[in-house]
């Protein structure tokens, strides 16, 4: 990001927002020292423990101690002296000994300012199951991205870098998810309870996606006509039902028709509205390579992050349709798309490199944003990948009716200027995970031409 601009190069009305901007910035590197001071001291209380077990055994030579005081006496004492829970505590601690004996660069990162604690977080959740031979090569990479990237975009695409660099741990984490798949509920207030499904990240997505379009078909479907005659409600009330629908959100209609599918395998009115026929799309992108079982590198489920092969040949076998997304064998940036259809083949393509709005930070899903001409049509704008973006609908508005503007930089990435004159570089999620990933193995062009395909040998999926 570009730092602040010279009061006397702005427009008066935005002098004060720059100026509120820099101190904001220079707030939170601030906090960003302090985190990194606590993550150091943290790591000293462990190092406190650790004296404390030894005194404790050396009191007892030969006997099996086998307790956890020491730990409890500190988290204890330090939860009392800052009025937080001793679970808090103990998460401190263990970021600041991972900070402080595994990911020193992040550590250095998060006392210059460059990144917040959420970042630093995120990076040692998504390399927890990592091997010591590429943690540094992991923590390289993802620092890259996270000097522009928010907390949550930085901890989804750390998860893709670490399951590029071992992709068994996909695997793994598949097998984990399998023993772990569960149903419970929870009773909350006023007659309220919750439902908890875990399951594996496939299953959980599709029916996530379905009930969304099943929701949305029930908020367009058109309402009761107050004249019908077999409706004995009076019109007031027909009023107030049509306005409790209108005022239902998105989370309540899903509510309503994920009860409706589990209690009894179709949602009310399905037969009116043909909810009944919708079906789940879930997006995968998967490398050639992988599929044809000649490379280990992950596929991404959108939405969720790395699965394992297993799923993706099992999903690839299934699905009614392929779209054949061709990129740069460098970047990886989405170059073109071939499908059988051809209409909509280039909004599938924006929905392909794009994934979600492109607005720094916003994370809605392209499937339900907009393609915004980032050069207008009017303008003479030319309505193709290179002048299209995905933007939100708000992102979409603010972009049109504010001082912001966006411009293409090629390679998938967009540069946004803010009305105080920050520049905000934004990447294509494919690029992103692709950085750095050149000079580590040969390319998968390379790969695919030294294989040795035995044309008699059926495909694995």
């Amino acid at each position: 990001m570009a730092g602040p601009v010279a009061p006397d190069a702005l427009d008066p009305h935005w002098v004060e927002l720059s100026s509120l901007v820099t101190r904001v910035g220079a707030n939170r590197a601030e906090m960003s020292r302090l985190h990194a001071e606590r993550a150091e001291m943290c790591a000293e209380a462990l190092d406190l423990i650790a004296r404390r077990v030894a005194q404790r055994q050396a009191a007892h030579p030969g006997r099996e101690i086998g307790d956890s005081i020491p730990l409890r006496e500190v988290l204890a004492e330090l939860a009392t002296a800052l009025r937080v829970g001793e679970r808090t505590v103990s998460g401190w601690l263990g970021d600041g000994a991972e900070l402080v004996s595994t990911y020193r660069a992040t550590l250095e990162a998060l006392r210059e300012g460059r990144i917040d604690e959420r970042h630093a977080s995120a990076i040692i959740d998504a390399g927890v199951a990592l091997d010591g031979d590429v943690r540094a090569e992991y923590e390289r990479r993802a620092l890259d991205i996270a000097d522009t990237a928010t907390a949550p975009e930085l901890r989804d695409t750390a998860r893709i870098i670490a399951a590029r660099l071992q992709p068994s741990i996909v695997d793994e984490g598949r097998r984990d998810a399998l023993a772990q798949r569960q149903v419970k509920t929870y009773g909350l207030r006023d007659g309220l309870s919750r439902l908890l499904l875990d399951a594996p990240a496939a299953l959980v997505q599709g029916v996530f996606e379905r009930v969304t379009d099943m929701a949305c078909a029930l908020e367009s479907a058109a309402p009761p006509d107050e004249t019908e005659d077999s409706d004995d409600r009076t019109l007031d009330q027909r009023r107030a039902d049509v306005l409790c629908d209108l005022l239902l959100t998105g989370d309540q209609r899903r509510a309503d028709v994920l009860c409706d599918l589990l209690l009894t395998g179709a949602p009310a009115l399905g037969a009116k509205a043909g909810l009944g026929s919708i079906r789940a799309t879930v997006n995968v992108t998967v490398p050639l390579l992988t599929l044809a079982g000649l490379d280990s590198r992950p596929a991404v489920l959108h939405g969720h992050g790395p699965i394992d092969v297993e799923t993706v040949r099992v999903l690839a076998a299934a699905a009614p349709v392929w779209q054949r997304v061709m990129t740069h064998p460098v970047t990886e940036e989405p170059l073109r798309l071939d499908v059988y259809r051809p209409s909509g083949r280039l909004r599938r393509l924006l929905n392909a490199r794009d994934r979600t709005c492109r607005w720094p930070g916003c994370r809605r899903p392209a499937a339900r944003s907009e393609a915004d001409h980032t050069r207008a049509w009017e303008e003479g704008g030319a309505t193709c990948a290179s002048n299209l973006a995905i933007l939100c609908k708000g992102h979409h508005t603010l972009k049109h009716a504010s001082a912001w503007t966006v411009r293409h930089l090629g390679g998938g990435s967009l540069e946004f200027t803010s009305p105080t004159r920050r520049r905000h570089r934004n990447d294509a999620p494919a690029v992103v995970e692709a950085r750095g990933d050149v000079g580590l193995r040969p390319p998968p062009w390379r790969r695919l031409l030294d294989s040795q395909y035995d044309w008699s040998d059926p495909a694995p999926f």
